[in-house]
């Protein structure tokens, strides 16, 4: 594990382009043993004099050999041996190699302690800068992504996309240790199939690595088309080996003659509209920077809710190609809802004014939630096309906007809930059983009266029946789990259950909705999470079934997440104990409707279906070092023609008023009201405080 990561600075020493080499090998050696297709193909290719191969190539692993590939298998291959001061325990100090190189590291800390080497470095702008260095230097290095990019969230399942920008810089592989090494791989073996001549250009242009994405990111398995590459099934911020299809790299690389170059794209940014400290935003001096990259090949912003759009002026005219041909400029969203970004196109050179509104998360074309906006940047020659360059706005996940008709922000959530419901991420995982089971039992305890409502008599009873059959199966399993003798039938027929499983999820349902047996789960949970009055409505039986939850302290869970609703204005108890909703329920504003979705996500999952789903009951997590968590929910106001007024707060039950500038305003609003200037700050807790300035 790794406790931090420690940068190379700026401006990179001429120490850095130091190398420690193996013996030089023999460049008339095969170019590799490894004794597959691919392999057989590079080394014919090289006997003809048609493949370069890897003599001006140097690998690098930088893990002390955890996730070192068996470099003897590329007999041509350089390696590098790094010094004593490398890798760990003092951190990972990558350096630029004057060498064309391709290295991996496979090294992470946990999600919450700092994550992957990739994130370390995506949190900076240094970090983003040595990237590009190392890129435009032909040096490629993989890393896994480990605990970074998975179902699920608050790290139950997983923690969803935790990277703040997308980069063509690096290669992250999807998984933990050695998943990086078939992305080495196959990046050594395209290398070493480019034609003599175009390894060279490449290689004194620095355009290796740039090209290499190119062709990586084209041939990957589902991008079978030229639009399909313009699209964010080729672009995900990680990469899953299942995809790779390295003949057709190979194949790609061989036939790349020095005509076939691909363009490079470069941005740059002219103007953008800022966030004010304080108005926007509420963080202290400790919080990363809110332009996480300013880079010819990645531009990375932070997005607040306060601020709601974010709008940029941004040149590819500096874009190039090596035989001078005129660009085509392509702006294209890769991820996020293309209806809240606009891309306008000002003029021939590539010149685009770029309109990104704050946006909810979406699930990314791997199933795992995302809280950032991708735009590729792609340059056309008439011939070949680029790689992408890469524009991101990432969206902090404790935060939440609520907005009118006309975009104006009419609540801003500083705390946001964990939108997870909790259900498997795998369609093979036995919990979906239970899943199935609980829907389709009748009777008169809550659960079964609010699922009733939700589905057809015809609906319950085919999930009866899908249970029944799949409740056979497990049995089967469960049997042969019980003798040690037959352990390994019992593994064979677990798998099989599992495809029973993801088999049964895609049954359809009988009735007019025709719903699959998953669609008919998700719907029924979606509706009860969207039932605002569920809470008042059912307060004594709820806590009856929290007392009885598997889950361990469920009725304190569920009555600490009343209580911070209460503070926030969204709930109020009466002297009598009962708790109500602030407005009636026909009122609430989409602020309240929105964190009383977040309480029913903790009923569902600690008292009506405890034992199938597997959630954090905790804010959606942030890493520190984007936003602190701040437990307060700001109302802005406007007056009758939507001019801006400020806000009215909402915090541990107390009601303060704020200018638009982001005074407090202790007396409220009024034309000679007494305005303080604000103070905000980390707590020892970890929660960000605000206090009024002594003047």
């Amino acid at each position: 594990m790794l406790a931090g990561v420690r940068h190379l600075p700026t401006g990179f020493a001429a120490a850095a382009f130091l190398l420690c080499l193996a013996a030089a090998p023999r460049a008339g050696a095969q170019v590799s043993t490894r004794g597959d297709a691919v392999a057989a193909l590079l080394n014919e290719w090289h006997r003809e004099g048609r493949a370069a191969g890897l003599s001006a190539i140097t690998y690098e692993n930088r893990d002390e050999g955890h996730s070192r590939i068996e470099a003897g298998q590329y007999p041509q291959l350089q390696v590098f041996k790094p010094d004593e001061k490398s890798g760990p325990p003092g951190g990972i100090a990558v350096m630029v190699r004057a060498r064309p190189t391709v290295g991996n590291c496979s090294m992470s800390a946990p999600a919450e302690r700092g994550g992957s080497l990739p994130r370390h470095y995506l949190m900076q702008p240094e970090g983003a800068r040595f990237l590009m260095g190392q890129y435009l230097s032909n040096n490629l290095f993989i890393y896994p992504e480990h605990q970074d990019h998975d179902p699920g969230a608050n790290g139950a399942g997983g923690w969803g996309d935790l990277y703040p920008a997308n980069t063509p810089c690096v290669i992250i592989s999807q998984g933990s240790s050695l998943s990086d090494q078939p992305f080495v791989h196959a990046v050594l073996e395209t290398i070493a199939a480019f034609p003599p001549e175009t390894q060279k250009l490449l290689i004194e242009k620095r355009l290796l690595m740039p090209t290499v994405q190119a062709i990586f990111r084209q041939s990957n398995k589902g991008v079978d088309t030229p639009q399909g590459y313009l699209t964010g099934a080729a672009h995900p911020p990680v990469f899953d080996a299942a995809r790779l299809d390295v003949e057709k790299m190979a194949r790609a690389a061989n036939q790349m003659t020095p005509e076939l170059v691909p363009p490079v794209v470069q941005l740059e940014v002219v103007e953008e509209n800022e966030e004010r400290p304080g108005v926007h935003h509420f963080e202290d001096a400790k919080a990363a920077p809110l332009k996480l990259a300013d880079t010819p090949v990645a531009v990375a912003r932070v997005l607040h809710a306060g601020m709601g759009e974010k709008v940029m002026l941004v040149s590819a005219a500096k874009s190039g190609d090596l035989t001078g041909r005129p660009l085509q400029i392509r702006w294209q969203v890769l991820q996020g809802d293309p209806a809240l970004v606009r891309v306008e196109t000002t003029d021939l050179n590539g010149t685009a004014r770029v309109r990104v509104r704050w946006q909810p998360p979406v699930v990314n074309t791997a199933g795992v939630r995302s809280h950032r906006v991708d735009i590729g940047v792609f340059a056309l020659n008439g011939v070949t096309i680029s790689a992408p360059a890469m524009l991101s706005f990432y969206m902090p996940p404790c935060e939440a906007r609520f907005e009118d008709k006309d975009g104006r922000a009419l609540e801003v959530l500083h705390q946001a809930h964990n939108p997870d419901f909790g259900l498997p991420a795998a369609d093979t995982d036995p919990r979906w059983m239970r899943a199935i089971f609980a829907l389709s039992v009748a009777g008169d305890g809550l659960r079964s009266r609010l699922t009733e409502k939700l589905l057809g008599e015809s609906e319950r009873k085919a999930l009866q029946q899908i249970w029944m059959s799949l409740d056979t199966r497990q049995r089967e399993v469960r049997k042969l789990e019980a003798d040690p003798a037959r352990r390994t039938r019992a593994e064979e027929a677990g798998a099989r259950l599992g495809q029973e499983i993801a088999l049964a999820l895609r049954e359809k349902l009988p009735g007019e909705r025709a719903l699959t047996a998953r669609q008919a789960v998700e719907r029924v949970l979606d509706a009860i999470a969207g039932f605002s009055d569920l809470y008042p409505s059912f307060q004594k039986e709820l806590h009856r079934l929290a007392a009885q939850s598997p889950k361990p302290g469920a009725e304190g869970v569920i009555r600490a997440e009343v209580a911070r609703l209460v503070g926030l204005g969204v709930l109020y108890q009466e002297a009598s104990g009962s708790v109500l909703t602030q407005s009636a329920p026909e009122k609430l504003s989409p602020g309240e409707q929105y964190c009383l979705r977040g309480l029913n996500l903790t009923l569902l999952s600690h008292a009506l279906f405890p034992e199938v789903l597997e959630r954090s009951p905790a804010p959606a997590w942030t890493d520190p070092r984007i936003s602190f968590p701040k437990p307060w929910r700001d109302v802005h106001r406007h007056d009758e023609e939507g001019r801006f007024l400020g806000w009215l707060r909402h915090h541990d039950g107390r009601t303060t008023w704020f200018s638009l500038d982001g005074k407090l305003l202790p007396d409220g609003p009024g034309p000679s009201a007494p305005a303080h200037s604000v103070i905000y700050e980390a707590a020892p807790d970890g929660r960000m405080i605000w206090r009024r300035a002594e003047r």
